[in-house]
């Protein structure tokens, strides 16, 4: 290989790790406006709206939670032997448990402050149960650690990417058909699907096919994303497909990746765009966490102002939460050990 294409070469594999910080970027805008159609939903408060909040809520419940544990996945990295188990464990219960302690905290807070007005208030039995039945949007990363754990112990014996995706689809098929009662099973082996998917496309390199052909697979993905939304809008829903027990609905989750995996090496190339979510991106989960209590107390105050026009709710719901964890973010970071509640790991690997 000559020097210019070896350049090339490192030169796509940086691109292609970008567009993954790409993807968790603009996927996690599409989670903070979801959470923001959500909660004036299950306000009550727009009965006129109600039909096209839970309709655009359930476009965006197809897309964002699959999409971000199948980019979680893609950098997965099976263990080699039993000599790094630990050190595995460890880096994975820090780097994910610290945040998860500190938004629990925060979220109980909250929610005892709120009160009334709050839609799911915690209590303190909740609180000390977060080892068990996580609160809030902290549930994903109570999974993903769970993930970890359990996928990493089985890489000890599992090394072909074929039978990563075998496991895959029969946890899959289990959690759809065969729902089992305990919440962290049945998550893990709902959840364990797309993880795994977003490993396998990595590994085979079909992720590359997508890239190539992704206008086909584009109009394809979309073209059946709305032919379910027509059935499932005929079933007269009362709420978003679960994230628990989906049942058959749940397969058309894995359409959404697909379609991500397609487009977003495309759309992270370009201009303004493009560097915005790649930085948003890196910080994701960061976002993640913080834009919950954000859009819930954005959403309390306006309906205590007297505010009931639901466009207004959105776009300031939407604002709100966005730009305020993005400022509430680059704070954190100018304010030395400020971040080690998102970062845990940055400053345990500097002592030593």
């Amino acid at each position: 290989m000559s020097r210019a294409e070896q350049s090339r070469a490192e030169q796509s594999r940086a691109e292609r790790i970008e567009w993954i910080d790409f993807g968790k970027g603009i996927t996690v805008l599409m989670v903070v406006l979801g959470h923001v159609l959500l909660g004036l939903f299950e306000s009550n408060r727009f009965e006129a709206s109600e039909t096209i909040l839970l309709f655009v809520t359930q476009i965006l419940y197809l897309y964002h939670i699959p999409v971000f544990f199948a980019l979680s996945g893609f950098f997965f990295k099976p263990i080699s032997n039993t000599s790094h188990l630990w050190t595995y464990i460890k880096q994975k219960t820090i780097a994910l448990g610290i945040p998860y302690l500190f938004y629990s905290v925060i979220q109980f807070a909250l929610q005892s402050i709120g009160g009334a007005s709050v839609r799911n208030a915690a209590s303190l039995s909740d609180l000390f149960n977060i080892y068990q039945t996580p609160l809030g949007v902290s549930w994903y990363l109570y999974v993903l650690w769970w993930l970890y754990l359990v996928l990493g112990i089985l890489s000890l014996w599992i090394k072909k990417v074929k039978h990563w995706m075998l496991v895959a689809i029969v946890a899959f098929c289990i959690a759809i058909f065969l729902p089992i009662e305990i919440y962290i099973v049945q998550k893990l082996l709902l959840w364990a699907f797309f993880f795994i998917l977003g490993y396998w496309l990595r590994q085979s390199g079909i992720y590359k096919i997508l890239e190539e052909k992704w206008e086909v697979v584009s109009i394809v993905s979309i073209a059946i994303i709305s032919v379910f939304m027509v059935f499932w809008q005929m079933s007269n829903p009362e709420f978003y497909i679960s994230y628990d027990t989906p049942g058959s609905w749940g397969l058309i989750f894995p359409v959404s990746v697909f379609v991500a995996f397609a487009v977003y090496p495309v759309m992270s190339q370009l201009d303004g765009i493009g560097n915005y979510f790649r930085g948003i991106g890196k910080d994701s989960i960061v976002i993640y966490l913080l834009h919950a209590p954000i859009v819930s107390v954005t959403r309390i105050i306006l309906l205590k102002l007297g505010i009931d026009n639901v466009v207004l709710h959105i776009l300031l719901g939407l604002a709100v939460g966005w730009y305020g964890s993005v400022l509430a973010l680059y704070l954190m970071k100018r304010v030395p050990y400020c971040d080690f509640v998102f970062y845990p790991l940055k400053y345990i690997k500097k002592q030593k």
